[in-house]
């Protein structure tokens, strides 16, 4: 190459270069802030489990609830579940997903550079205009080397930009959202699983109870007949009562183990690892202790629906707003700097710099019902949100009154059960003395027993109701 195409080749790189730099503050200039705030961010439902020093195996890992044979309370099956439920972990990569959607339309902010490179040969024939002579009427046949490096840059395009920025933000929060949604229905889950499992222990508990009883009343009938003070009748009843306790043992057993399985299940853990619960305690409720005009107010404010719906709404309408914009001009700068010749390694220089003006004139209405279909859409959104509202209303209603009468059946069937087991033992001395039947203990233990499972129900009822409260408000 020569000095003075050296020179002409430094002079063109130093304006491309200059043209580079000076895009890159209007970029930095006319983009969305790049805040913290606006970056992706994982949602909170990839705490990690909390783990003491106790809960840790020698090789220093966290150790599993079987490993370190200690009973879980509510509040560790919650951590356990944030750490290890998988549907978190996939609430989480759909909010990191959301965040490169944000990613994607901030790089319009950017210039577009690119190196280019190509070969080509060609023969073609030459059109002159008459009387105007030429010894050949073909050009060619003749090699077209080139190698070159590109640049371009929108200066202007109507607001498009900020608007699909906005739209993937408003998207990328929506999408926190649905990620603490997932978040709260996990913990629910986890807690109506704790408590399915507490129940189905106090229902074994009762029904262990029955048996021990029913053997206490054979033994009784056992002895009585022994006396002479009862027929044979007697002893042949308190084993059939015998036999049907020991059954409905094994039907709370399995029951047991179902609970187990499916506790497992929502923590995100094997079904069949064994763990052990421990039982939390609870007072006797005060059915009128809650007031659901606060609740539904907390749920307005802190259901994570709703606030995705609201997002959603305003990424419709922003992309309304990217669609209108796509009917303004747009102004595009280009440069190109590079060689180009008819050998494998050109000499000769090929630059280019300029600016570009885009303005759509008529596109067969498209537009027209793009933008109108965007503003149909956010209509549509509003209405679902509106919906949803009302549903959440709804739900706030029908969970406080059942908090409410949970809460007066569990009052309830503590005294039926205390009234029920008065009755057995003076039905028992009755029976023990010879003043009462069989027919008479057993009908007391049948209601003995109904009377326990009234309380195991209620009990589970409320506590479940409970939880569903603190769902419903968005406090979980």
């Amino acid at each position: 190459m020569s000095q003075q195409s050296e020179s002409s080749w430094l002079r063109y790189r130093g304006v491309l270069a200059a043209l580079v730099l000076a895009a890159l503050p209007a970029a930095a200039g006319g983009a969305v802030s790049l805040d913290a705030k606006d970056q992706p961010q994982p949602p909170v439902a990839t705490e990690p489990a909390i783990h003491t020093a106790s809960d840790r195996t020698p090789e220093g890992e966290p150790a599993t609830p079987a490993a370190t044979g200690k009973p879980l309370d509510l509040a560790a099956a919650v951590r356990i579940a944030l750490a290890e439920n998988p549907l978190l972990r996939a609430a989480a990569e759909g909010v990191a997903a959301a965040g490169e959607t944000v990613g994607i339309a901030r790089a319009a902010y950017y210039p577009e550079v690119g190196l280019d490179s190509r070969y080509r040969r060609f023969d073609t024939h030459v059109f002159l205009p008459a009387g105007v002579p030429a010894t050949e009427t073909t050009l060619g046949a003749t090699d077209d080397w080139s190698a070159g490096f590109k640049v371009g840059y929108s200066l202007y395009d109507s607001g498009v930009r900020r608007a699909e920025t906005a739209t993937a933000k408003a998207g990328l929060a929506a999408s926190r959202e649905d990620a603490q949604r997932v978040r709260q229905d996990v913990v629910f889950g986890v807690h109506e699983a704790f408590y399915r499992v507490v129940s189905a222990e106090a229902a074994r508990s009762a029904v262990a109870a029955r048996v021990d009883r029913a053997r206490d009343h054979l033994r009784l009938a056992e002895t009585l007949k022994d006396a002479g003070a009862v027929p044979q009748a007697d002893v042949l009843r308190a084993r059939v009562e015998l036999a049907d306790s020991e059954l409905a043992m094994v039907r709370a057993e399995g029951e047991v183990k179902t609970a187990y399985g499916d506790f497992n299940t929502a923590m995100g853990l094997p079904a069949a690892l064994p763990v052990v619960v421990e039982p939390p305690t609870m007072s006797i409720p005060d059915p009128g202790a809650h007031d659901p005009e606060e609740s539904l107010s907390r749920a307005l404010q802190q259901r994570p629906e709703l606030a995705a719906a609201r997002e959603r709404i305003a990424a419709a309408k922003h992309q309304k707003e990217a669609i209108a914009g796509s009917y303004g001009p747009r102004i595009r700068a280009e440069a190109s700097l590079g060689v180009r010749d008819e050998v494998a390694l050109p000499e000769d220089e090929d630059w280019s710099i300029g600016v570009a003006l885009q303005l759509p004139i008529f596109s067969g209405f498209a537009k027209t019902h793009r933008v109108e279909r965007a503003s149909l859409e956010a209509k549509i959104l509003e209405a679902e949100a509106e919906a949803l509202a009302n549903r959440v209303g709804q739900e706030v209603w029908a969970a406080a009154s059942e908090l409410a009468s949970a809460a007066e059946a569990v009052r309830r069937s503590a005294e039926l059960k205390a009234e029920a087991e008065q009755s057995v033992a003076f039905t028992r001395a009755r029976y023990e003395a010879g003043a009462g039947t069989i027919n008479d203990l057993l009908d007391a233990e049948s209601t003995l027993t109904q009377a326990d499972s009234t309380e195991v129900a209620s009990v589970l009822g409320y506590r479940l109701a409970t939880a569903l409260v603190l769902r419903v408000q968005g406090d979980l």
